[in-house]
């Protein structure tokens, strides 16, 4: 039975819009919409209409490419179901390891660099706008890198590539929501923005510890405890 239950899509979705306020993403938000639209930074609010479909665009390259390391990552939980509790006790110590690496990184200054794939021209269709947020996500490290090692590592042990990429396109909307609002009333998302990234360290100090929690239940097999018992709740409830 996969370790995956109604709370995780919602555990999902908070680390993607948790990436989006990284101090890393944040404040390069207006450089991408500028780039993928052609719209001048200082203008992209007054002229929404022109950002929003190279912004849609980008989000859903960024999109199904997430998807796909999702799919890819239950794959090779599929793969290994014979070792499943070998495999439930890696995923659970790589998430700890992730959840610490969430603390420990940016004290470093490790999550405040921008290592991203740089493009010399701009894309002038959508298609080449789809391809630049494919290239976001494989190539955005190491910003957002412990996040997202996190679901997907809890993606793995599910042995299902359709939950798997479930998963990881819940995250990816988590992402991709706040991009799409910047993009139709930038200032006003920003400043919303703005409480979330002023208040960084906390944030990230509760996703770690949300991580290292479900860790620990991954490995000991009390995740899958507790997803069978709401199943039997929800049986009953019909």
């Amino acid at each position: 039975m996969a370790d995956i239950t109604l709370l995780s899509f919602p555990v999902a979705f908070a680390a993607g819009f948790v990436s989006f306020a990284s101090p890393c993403v944040l404040a390069l938000v207006p450089g991408y919409l500028s780039f993928v639209s052609g719209v001048p930074a200082d203008q992209i609010e007054s002229r929404s209409r022109a950002v929003l479909w190279p912004t849609l665009a980008f989000v859903a390259g960024f999109s199904a490419m997430f998807t796909l390391f999702g799919a890819s990552a239950a794959l090779l939980g599929q793969s290994l179901a014979t070792q499943r509790d070998t495999l439930n006790l890696i995923a659970g110590a790589l998430l700890i390891g992730m959840g610490v690496a969430m603390i420990a990184l940016p004290r470093a200054g490790l999550m405040q660099q921008d290592r991203h794939v740089r493009f010399s021209r701009r894309p002038t269709t959508l298609l080449g706008a789809g391809l630049v947020g494919a290239a976001f996500a494989a190539g955005w490290t190491p910003c957002i890198g412990p996040i997202l090692g996190s679901i997907l590592t809890y993606a793995a042990p599910t042995g299902s590539p359709a939950l798997g990429a479930t998963l990881l396109f819940t995250y990816s909307m988590g992402l991709a929501v706040p991009f799409l609002l910047a993009g139709l009333f930038m200032t006003r998302t920003l400043s919303t923005v703005k409480w979330l990234r002023d208040r960084w360290r906390l944030v990230n100090v509760a996703g770690a510890t949300v991580m290292v929690v479900l860790g620990l239940m991954v490995a000991t097999g009390q995740l899958e405890v507790i997803s069978q018992r709401l199943s039997g709740i929800g049986f009953q409830g019909l």
